[in-house]
């Protein structure tokens, strides 16, 4: 009966798992780009490609697009799709909240934009729902790829609270 410290099994798991992440991460390669037809791909590299294709698909789809200048290259964006109703119901989608994960929720809200512009009977606004969508609400942590803003604040998590 052998008996093995744990701490000589501990690095030798270590060791044996960073040897195998090691084999695999140099065997696979990352697509040059988007593997789809470029129709139907939605996610973009960076921040500025992405902010430049919300602004694009929002005027597509007949969006009245508002910005807000955070520095002289970032911006949050905001598509407002009106409804054919007095005080419609709003339908509000925001990305990048925590900056990192911009990039699913942009690809999100061009998906949704392609798809009202290709077919208006299909979007919420023919039903009497105004859509509002923010794109890049942390425009820093989507550029930088971090949860904080400019300002060092995790826009996720902080909140301003005032004394009632």
């Amino acid at each position: 009966n052998m008996h093995v410290p744990r701490t000589v099994l501990a690095r030798t798991v270590l060791a044996l798992a960073a040897a195998a992440f090691a084999v695999l991460y140099t065997t696979l390669e990352a697509p040059a780009s988007c593997p789809h037809p470029p129709e139907s791909c939605f996610f973009s590299e960076a921040y500025a490609p992405a902010r430049a294709r919300f602004r694009e698909a929002a005027a597509l789809a007949g969006a009245t697009l508002h910005q807000l200048n955070i520095t002289a290259d970032l911006t949050i964006d905001v598509a407002v799709i009106p409804a054919n109703a007095a005080t419609p119901p709003t339908l509000v989608h925001m990305s990048g909240t925590h900056g990192v994960e911009a990039h699913a929720g942009s690809a999100v809200q061009l998906a949704l934009l392609k798809r009202w512009a290709d077919a208006p009977a299909d979007a919420p606004s023919s039903r009497g729902v105004r859509v509002v969508l923010v794109h890049a609400v942390n425009p820093h942590g989507f550029h930088c790829g971090r949860r904080w803003n400019e300002q060092g604040v995790r826009t996720g998590t902080a909140a301003l609270m005032q004394p009632m």
